[in-house]
């Protein structure tokens, strides 16, 4: 069949667009742009780009090919070759961030030059397995499975993202808390930690990193003894587990009860819609968060959760099919909820009562259900009495819950755990807004209207008494851990809403906000190192932060953990604006019959960040400050010239040194540190390399007193002045590796206030092919007339401010800075012990024979222009200072002592 030259033209601009998108895409791979200055007139732009030449190359091969491709593939078959194409030219979109003009006025597109851009990737792999027929096997599935896969999927899932976080991150937060407990009753048979804290239990699942671990407590015990804040309950339940498999034992066994939690929502979901409609709802609720990664942490909310979903199941199912001993067991686990947490009282409450009403007519099985509740509530309330001398479940918090848990936080707390960017349930998993659309079918329909107005119930009343705390993120904790427990409430609305969807709009919508939860359960737990879960409370979300490329977005999305949270609602309306106008391309886009589901998410997905990055556009002056310094310190971090061009947008040509010199210096202004005797820095990362610090004060005249630059707490000193300081003041200083925690410190309250102007100017970056691959863990100043700096790359050299023991008979790894010194000495020191220590550096290898007591030098050669020594130290011998002197609280394991000097 001929094809007109028209239709030919289209099918080449097609595939050509695909292809060079494709190309540009490639081109665009390494780069970065990033906004260094932001004033109301705009921001100021630069783009790290690669050699033109390449992008020559690129675009000259893709329409070479486009060429080819239309001699070769005739007819039908190139008319196929550029349907399935088309879907690469969505990633044009990944030049946005990089045009002229639009990303200056819309500053959130620049999330597209970030790992955001991955998302448009993802996309078009999914696009063209579509057009190709790959995924049609797929999507005709209408997967119904049997409750046992649903519980092996769950298990092995479960098992396998939570053994592997907890052997990468370890417990953290309050788990350790919860552990220590199970160590008191394992060792001691009580609930008294004082002396499990003392004597360091914790070490059996907390390495020697975190430092020493202090009783979680608020109140003693009326015979003067500790009891931990945390409820006993969930120790009790972990103990077999944990006697026999430790921590990981511990978190197997939360696994195993968020299996069986699955499983119940699947049952119960099965039951009011179907297996297919459960087998989403399953996905839905069981494989995003905050059930995962709540699954395997060792707090009481997975435990509770279990209970829910088993109680939702009863009010659900006939009474008549359990016996009296049945509806007993039904009411031992109800009971043991306020053991879990006092907070569970509430769900105690609620399904004790439904149940209860259910078995008006058979009052032997309802005085079997009340009777174990009752008697395991009583000795709930006694066990207070016993520890704490009254019959009150908050004495262990004594005046806490007085002034952070009121009915007056309510409306923050609620909005916090909905809304907020680091803890709110539907900023991560938006597929719970489906829950409002079922919870008013439930109680429409006379089948499910007793079981939904339960659940609605519960809800309400839980998050009601929840959100009373002050503190509604819980700590160092993943988002949502409070709404956790009533996650299986909302399982049954969410089935109910799904079966009853029938519209594209309705489809797309429900499948937009699964993929979106599902996606970032899975970003989430495949990379726990990365901790993108765990936000710090008083910052911003790790996954925004992981996403925004030079954008401004953690910062244009509100979050309600400190104190001026009432100051980010205007920021939640207009989110929500941009959420409507979303919704309304959708319904328009329906209503005119123009997508599939499919490309009606996508376009409902454009429109709604198209609408957010208009409505953000113009932010307040601490946002486009804070947005311009972390773009200064990532192009700082990025600059190479073997591999970049740098182009400024307000020029449209190359950068100069000397201007690039001036667009990447960061202007700091200092604060009083906490006891109010000097002015600090705010902290920055910067990477190796020759910097100058500009200090200016107000007026002409000289300035009594020091300038010093530091990093962190430790005080690894790279240059400083002192006496009289003229304005500005300069310092150069070098750094040998990446600092974390660099700052500017200026002592002295009065000189510190006169300081109008701090800037840390990069003079000549190293390149990041030439850093050394090494973490740094803590810098400290050498003692001695040449200075010169000692870096730790181990957790196994305990600091001592230039000095430093190794730990135990660990090999720890050093690097020395020896600031042109020619040779570096090591006096060695093991204490009361004698043994062989062995010592490596710059090539040479030598084992000293140590006797108690004693020290010996060990002089190594700095091999010429080496700017870091790096230096092994192994002791094989070792001792704890508290079994050599009783009146010594230091119970670390010591090896060698090691003094560095510089000649």
């Amino acid at each position: 069949m001929r094809v007109d030259a028209r239709t030919l033209v289209v099918r080449m601009v097609t595939t050509g667009s695909a292809l060079t998108a494709l190309a540009v895409a490639i081109w665009l791979l390494p780069a970065s742009t990033h906004i260094v200055t932001w004033t109301e007139k705009g921001p100021v732009r630069l783009a790290l780009l690669g050699p033109l030449r390449g992008l020559t190359l690129l675009v000259g091969a893709a329409l070479v090919l486009t060429g080819l491709l239309a001699g070769v593939v005739k007819g039908h078959r190139f008319r196929r070759l550029a349907f399935t194409l088309a879907p690469i030219g969505l990633l044009w979109l990944w030049a946005v961030p990089y045009l002229p003009w639009l990303p200056d006025r819309l500053p959130l597109l620049l999330v597209l030059a970030g790992p955001g851009r991955w998302i448009v990737a993802a996309a078009v792999c999914l696009g063209v397995l579509f057009r190709m027929g790959a995924l049609d096997p797929l999507l005709s599935l209408r997967p119904a499975l049997d409750r046992r896969w649903v519980f092996g999927i769950s298990l092995a899932a479960y098992l396998a993202f939570g053994l592997y976080s907890a052997r990468t991150t370890g417990p953290s937060g309050d788990e350790p808390h919860y552990l220590i407990i199970i160590e008191s009753l394992l060792k001691d048979g009580d609930l008294k930690i004082e002396n499990n804290y003392a004597r360091r239990d914790y070490r059996s699942f907390l390495s020697g990193d975190h430092g020493d671990l202090r009783p979680d407590y608020l109140q003693r015990g009326k015979n003067g003894e500790i009891y931990s804040i945390h409820p006993p309950g969930l120790p009790v339940l972990l103990l077999p587990a944990y006697a026999v498999g430790g921590y990981l034992g511990a978190v197997a066994m939360l696994c195993c009860l968020a299996a069986l939690a699955a499983l119940a929502v699947f049952d119960l979901s099965a039951l009011v819609a179907g297996r297919t409609v459960a087998t989403f709802t399953w996905i839905a609720v069981c494989l995003t968060i905050p059930f995962v990664p709540h699954t395997w942490l060792i707090f009481p909310e997975m435990a509770g959760t279990v209970v829910v979903a088993w109680a939702a199941l009863w009010v659900w199912r006939s009474v008549e099919d359990v016996g009296t001993f049945g509806w007993a067991g039904r009411g031992v686990v109800l009971g043991a909820l306020p053991w879990l947490h006092t907070k569970f009282v509430v769900l105690l409450a609620t399904f004790a009562a439904a149940l209860a009403i259910r078995l008006i007519k058979r009052p032997r099985a309802l005085v079997a259900f009340a009777t174990p509740m009752a008697v395991l509530g009583f000795v709930w309330l006694y066990s207070f009495y016993v520890i704490y001398g009254v019959l009150d479940p908050e004495a262990p918090y004594g005046g806490y819950t007085g002034l952070y848990v009121l009915t007056r936080n309510i409306p923050h707390g609620l909005i916090g755990l909905l809304f907020d960017q680091k803890f709110g349930l539907l900023f991560y998993s938006p597929i719970y807004l489906v829950a409002i659309a079922g919870a008013w079918l439930m109680v429409r329909q006379p089948e499910t209207r007793y079981l939904g107005a339960v659940l609605i119930a519960t809800v309400v009343l839980f998050s009601g008494s929840s959100s009373r705390l002050y503190m509604f993120w819980g700590g160092a904790s993943a988002p949502a851990r409070f709404l956790v427990p009533i996650l299986p409430c909302l399982a049954p609305m969410i089935a109910v809403a799904v079966a009853s969807a029938r519209s594209a709009s309705a489809r797309a919508l429900i499948g937009l906000w699964l993929v979106m939860g599902v996606g970032v359960a899975v970003a989430g737990i495949a990379w726990p190192s990365r901790l993108l879960l765990f936000s710090d409370p008083h910052g911003r979300a790790r996954v925004l932060e992981a996403l925004q490329g030079g954008s401004p977005l953690p910062l244009v999305i509100p979050t309600f953990t400190d104190p001026d949270w009432a100051t980010q609602v205007g920021q939640l309306l207009l989110w929500l604006v941009a959420g409507a106008m979303g919704l309304a391309v959708l319904l328009l886009g329906a209503r005119r019959g123009f997508f599939s589901a499919w490309r009606l998410a996508g376009v409902t997905t454009v429109a709604f960040v198209l609408s957010g990055a208009v409505l953000t556009a113009r932010p307040a002056a601490s946002v486009r400050e804070a947005t311009s310094q972390r773009g200064a310190i990532d192009l700082i971090w990025r600059l190479d010239p073997s591999r970049f061009r740098v182009f400024s947008y307000v020029t449209l040509r190359q950068v100069s040194p000397d201007r690039l010199r001036q667009l990447s210096t960061l202007a700091l202004r200092p604060e009083p540190d906490a006891a109010k005797t000097a002015y600090i820095t705010p902290l920055l990362f910067l990477p190796p390399g020759s910097y100058e610090a500009i200090v200016s004060f107000t007026g002409s005249g000289l300035h009594d007193g020091e300038v010093a630059v530091t990093a962190g707490s430790t005080q690894g000193v790279f240059a400083r002045a002192d006496g009289s300081l003229p304005s500005p003041t300069k310092l150069r200083f070098e750094l040998p590796v990446p600092v974390r925690r660099l700052a500017v410190r200026i002592a002295g309250a009065s000189t510190g206030s006169a300081v109008t102007r701090v800037e840390i100017v990069p003079l000549a970056v190293v390149p990041p092919q030439l850093r050394e691959d090494t973490p740094v863990r803590a810098i400290e100043s050498l003692n001695g007339p040449r200075g010169g700096l000692l870096v730790y790359t181990d957790p196994y050299a305990y600091p001592e401010g230039g000095v430093f023991w190794t730990r135990g008979a660990e090999q720890a790894r050093v690097l020395v800075a020896p600031q042109g010194a020619g040779s570096i000495v090591l006096t060695l020191f093991t204490g009361p012990r004698s043994g062989n220590v062995t010592v490596v550096g710059a090539g040479r290898v030598e084992t000293v024979t140590m006797s108690a007591g004693t020290t010996k030098d060990v002089e190594i050669p700095v091999p010429t222009g080496q700017r870091l020594v790096p230096l092994s130290i192994h002791s094989q011998t070792s001792f704890r200072p508290g079994d050599v002197d009783r009146t010594s609280a230091d119970t670390r394991l010591l090896g060698c002592q090691v003094r560095i000097r510089l000649e």
